[in-house]
């Protein structure tokens, strides 16, 4: 147990995951259950713990990623905000999302034609399929394909081969900063359709202000049309999340809602998907809008 990173027993022998924000200058601890399963991979130490206020969760070297209590809210917000921007989206990929989440939201859009997920760390994808997200919700779609390849080093073979990226980066640490670089911006920019969108994962609003801004900042110099929204994600540390969404053509604010498919989804829904996008004022000081 010492291995673990971010796992610790208080004196009563109650097992935590101790998660220190630095930015934020907290510290938040989730209690657990049951140790579920456990992988070293080449890339991180991935744990699925049974937490008592979570349910379910995929850990990553310490750090909680996802929740079966609340992580419809992510996948159905990076999911399906930037697909309904685009107007006839037919190819999807998303770098990450390794629980499949918002593979399972996209397939939803029957007329999308191929969904491809990237994911660098394989043993995620099979520890998720195991606990989180069943094979079953998405083994029969012949339209899925799972790509183990680094993101940043497969993006930049997809010189305008997709429609929609969803771009579920981690925080901007260790390998994953290369995923917040003026040039990976530049590849996805690239990788995608003349008329393509975008949607990334910004962080948040309140204590990872610097990285929202440079996203904004980033996508501004190559996109005509750039619009960060936010959400409240319980899991994640003060709740309030943002992702931001970048088109070569096509303003969610106009956005046919129409096509939503938001019948079974437990967040999304046509109301939400425009409220998202009205933000406080210190937000909109701080991305200069």
């Amino acid at each position: 147990m010492s291995e673990r990173k971010g796992f610790k027993k208080d004196d009563n022998g109650v097992l935590w995951i101790s998660n220190y924000v630095a930015n934020a200058k907290l510290r938040i601890h989730y209690k657990v259950k049951d140790l579920l399963d456990y992988k070293k991979s080449e890339f991180q130490q991935i744990s699925i713990v049974d937490t008592a206020g979570f349910g379910r969760m995929l850990v990553l070297d310490g750090t909680p990623q996802i929740s079966t209590a609340d992580g419809f809210i992510y996948n159905e917000m990076i999911s399906h905000v930037p697909i309904v921007t685009h107007p006839n989206p037919k190819r999807v990929a998303m770098i990450g999302g390794g629980d499949c989440g918002n593979a399972r939201e996209t397939m939803k859009y029957k007329d999308i034609e191929k969904i491809d997920v990237v994911e660098i760390d394989k043993h995620v994808i099979e520890l998720c399929q195991k606990w989180l997200t069943p094979t079953t919700a998405y083994e029969n779609d012949p339209r899925l394909h799972m790509i183990f390849d680094d993101g940043y080093e497969w993006i930049q073979k997809q010189d305008g081969a997709y429609d929609v990226l969803l771009i579920d980066r981690p925080d901007p640490v260790g390998p994953g900063k290369k995923l917040f670089s003026s040039d990976f911006y530049k590849f996805v920019y690239n990788a995608l359709s003349e008329d393509g969108v975008v949607g990334f994962q910004s962080g948040s609003p309140f204590y990872n202000q610097s990285t929202l801004k440079r996203t904004v900042n980033s996508l501004r110099e190559l996109f005509p049309v750039v619009r960060t929204y936010i959400m409240t994600i319980p899991l994640f540390p003060c709740g309030l999340w943002s992702f931001t969404i970048a088109s070569k053509k096509h303003d969610p604010i106009t956005a046919d809602l129409s096509k939503l498919q938001d019948m079974d989804t437990k967040y999304i829904s046509k109301e939400i998907f425009l409220a998202s996008f009205v933000l406080p004022r210190y937000i909109q000081d701080l991305l200069g809008e």
